[in-house]
């Protein structure tokens, strides 16, 4: 992947003796391959490079081994190192005029593209470890194949005898880095878990899931798809399922969109408060065109995820028959790529070989089924629903699924543990014993769920009788109490609740469910509750709560606005209702009784919103009132009071400006780019107007030079011919008021040398 070191050392280094010392740290700190780059550019073009510094987070000191208790702290500090270490890094770059800032803290880097001149510098400064070429790596293809018999590869893995034992994949989230995922397909639609947390473009070309290839839709399909074809074709169709879009529409993905996705994985919503990272994660892809190399390039994302509760797989690549042709980053020590065979159960031909060029041990670690595997396909643009495949793409995401059901099986077991289960329990395949075509074996869930249960021990039993009934709006309470054989802890969980319903453990043997139920809920809700012990094993107990209806008055807060002399508030919906509620949760309100104002006239609506007008030349204080009604028909018992407070109009704010400019050479200021309007926030039509920028009689070029105002409100200054120094001139502004107002005069001072 990267090229020789060339002898040939940047002038603004290495001018003197002194600047030897200069130039070995630059080699040392610049990749090989981007210092080739860097010589074949002029000192002012622009390169796309990832920053790697030297501070790291020791991940094992956050390691989860009981995946019931997965939280957050490798991901705050991860962030809190990060944060301190790139400050002063960033205000160096954006002071050099370094644009595309992308920061990288799950490895403590920086993706930026910068000037060749400014890289040389940045390797200089203490605490810059590496810097590298922001690589580009183009998409996986689509590998059509042809018709091979339905579930024979969910056969070859013993995934059925999983699902008779309950275990489908419920409560457990996948997910994939690759193309997207078409989430109106038949078989995935209803398992996307949805919202700003499950879904991450790092393009921002799509806001809410796409596939614009097919590939990552396939590879979805084999993990959590079901059968609605007539067929199944996912390994555990009871997970949902979360992605990241690797690649843009082009097919292309950079080195640090990659990054991205992986510390996106970390925590989705970004939010330490919350554990909402995924279980499983699938990687159907690699670092295509460097077979038989070790490039680390990723090495700590994937001991991050891994070490966060994680599990992680990787498409073992598609180079083979060859030996020695293992791909990065599944080849990497914490990478667990996996390999394919055909319905024979005989490696494929295409399918890479090892050892592996990073650690020398076995690769792949797994195989799986990657010959004429029936899948999931694009659903628009005319398109069959189904495909058959062929790949070691189509491979790794048996081994996701493998690792999704047994983490439905065993929560509380380690990435660690669900790993080395598959590969001790694996089929056998080629040559006896563990080898570089079919790594451990074939996949055997079954197998693996076996060695994991035989020193589980036995279930816990509930013992509590569950409260039946309930009442609209008012809190309902269940303390379930079990027992263990084992001597627990145990863990209490929800597997079907109505919306709202939480539960808390207090004790190893207790825990409360606690709920409000609301108007919408009012009638049968069923609820299902599991107790786990430590070693994977549970109970549940199922019932039903009659839900009673009742009804209490909505409850109004004031409110209170600010706009200005001469203009109309208009406030959309929910206007007046946005801060008043109902005891009763799910009731929806209105508002109804909006009194005239003490000053000017307003219109009230159904939905909160409003419009007032106050006299044309009043300012001061105005106030109404008006009531909610709830969807039943009773209405607040106290008014709620909207208070308005008229504001005269005022001037924009000015401030001075300093530039430069060389001799004799013109320039544009954008003299309002530190100007603002303090009445924009009240009204955002009422802004500073660019096209009012006038220069005031006494405000001229002090020195000779001379100005013009463009239309856009930015200056045009040239000095005059010859001069050196300080030049200053004055300008103003008025804003959009219908009376516009003027602005004090700033100044301007030009540093021409």
């Amino acid at each position: 992947m990267h090229s020789a070191k060339s002898n040939r050392l940047p002038r603004s280094c290495c001018i003197a003796v002194v600047a030897a010392a200069c130039c070995g740290a630059q080699a040392a700190v610049i990749d090989p391959e981007l210092e080739t780059e860097l010589q074949g550019r002029a000192p002012y073009e622009e390169v796309r490079v990832i920053v790697s510094l030297s501070g790291k987070v020791k991940h094992r000191l956050f390691e989860v081994k009981d995946r019931r208790h997965r939280d957050t702290r490798l991901f705050r500090a991860l962030k809190a190192k990060a944060a301190v270490d790139q400050e002063s890094h960033k205000n160096f770059l954006q002071g050099r005029g370094a644009h595309r800032l992308r920061e990288l803290w799950a490895i403590n880097g920086i993706a930026v593209t910068a000037r060749a001149d400014v890289i040389r510098e940045l390797a200089a400064r203490a605490g810059v470890e590496s810097i590298r070429v922001d690589t580009i790596l183009q998409a996986p293809a689509v590998s059509y194949s042809s018709p091979a018999p339905p579930e024979w590869n969910l056969n070859a893995v013993t995934v059925p005898g999983l699902w008779a034992l309950g275990y489908a994949g419920a409560g457990v989230v996948v997910a994939n880095m690759d193309t997207g995922v078409d989430p109106n397909h038949p078989d995935l639609s209803g398992k996307w878990r949805g919202g700003s947390n499950s879904w991450f473009d790092p393009h921002a070309e799509h806001a809410t899931p796409y596939d614009f290839s097919g590939h990552g839709t396939q590879t979805m399909s084999i993990m959590v798809g079901g059968a609605v074809g007539g067929s199944a074709i996912g390994v555990a169709p009871g997970a949902r399922w979360i992605a990241a879009k690797l690649y843009n529409d082009a097919g292309q993905a950079a080195y640090s969109d990659i990054h991205l996705a992986f510390q996106w994985l970390l925590d989705p919503d970004g939010d330490p408060a919350t554990v909402d990272a995924p279980d499983v994660v699938n990687a159907s892809w690699g670092l295509v065109g460097n077979a038989g190399q070790c490039i680390t390039e990723f090495s700590n994302d994937i001991d991050a995820l891994k070490t966060a509760g994680i599990a992680v797989t990787f498409a073992a690549g598609n180079d083979g028959p060859a030996p020695l042709t293992s791909l990065s980053p599944g080849n990497n020590p914490a990478g667990f790529a996996t390999g394919a065979v055909d319905p024979a159960l005989t490696v494929a031909s295409f399918s890479a070989r090892g050892v592996s060029a990073c650690d020398g041990s076995v690769y792949p670690k797994m195989a799986a089924p990657g010959v004429g595997i029936n899948v999931a396909d694009l659903s628009f643009g005319g398109l069959p629903l189904y495909a058959v495949v062929s790949g070691t793409s189509y491979a790794a995401p048996h081994t996701a699924g493998a690792l999704a059901l047994l983490a439905n099986a065993f929560p509380n077991a380690s990435v660690v543990e669900l790993e080395s289960a598959l590969a001790q329990s694996a089929l056998d395949l080629g040559v006896a014993g563990a080898d570089n075509s079919y790594g451990y074996g074939l996949v055997n869930a079954l197998a693996a769920y076996n060695m994991l249960n035989a020193a589980a021990g036995t279930p816990p039993t509930i013992t509590s009788t569950p409260v039946l009934a309930a009442t609209q709006g008012l809190s309902y309470a269940y303390k379930v109490t079990a027992s263990d054989a084992e001597g627990g802890p145990l863990a209490f969980t929800l597997d079907q609740a109505p919306t709202g319903m939480t539960i808390k453990t207090t004790s190893p043997f207790i825990a409360w469910i606690g709920w409000r139920p609301t108007n919408a809920q009012v009638g049968t809700q069923a609820v299902t509750v599991r107790a786990t012990d430590p070693a994977g094993k549970f109970a549940t107990q199922s019932w039903n709560i009659n839900v009673a209806n009742v009804n209490d008055a909505p409850l109004v807060s004031n409110d209170a606005y600010v706009m200005i002399k001469g203009g109309t508030l208009n406030v959309a919906a929910p206007g007046v209702l946005a801060n008043d509620s109902d005891p009763d949760i799910g009731d929806t309100l209105t508002a109804t009784n909006f009194n005239p104002p003490s000053a000017g006239t307003v219109a009230g609506n159904a939905d909160g919103s409003f419009r007032y007008t106050p006299p044309p030349t009043y300012t001061g204080m105005a106030s109404f009132s008006y009531l909610a009604r709830d969807n039943a028909g009773l209405t607040s018992k106290t008014a709620g009071w909207v208070s308005i407070a008229v504001r005269a109009n005022r001037a924009p704010v000015t401030v001075d400006d300093a530039v430069a400019t060389p001799v004799n050479t013109a320039m544009v200021i954008n003299v309002l780019g530190n100007d603002s309007d303090p009445d924009t926030a009240i009204d955002a039509a009422n802004h500073i107007d660019p096209a009012t920028v006038f220069i005031p009689v006494t405000g001229k070029p002090d020195m000779g030079g001379t100005v013009t105002v463009n239309a856009d409100g930015s200056i045009g200054y040239t000095p005059k011919p010859g001069f050196t120094g300080t030049e200053v001139f004055a300008y103003a502004v008025r804003d959009t008021y219908s009376t516009p107002a003027i602005s004090k005069a700033a100044y301007v001072r030009v540093s021409v040398q």
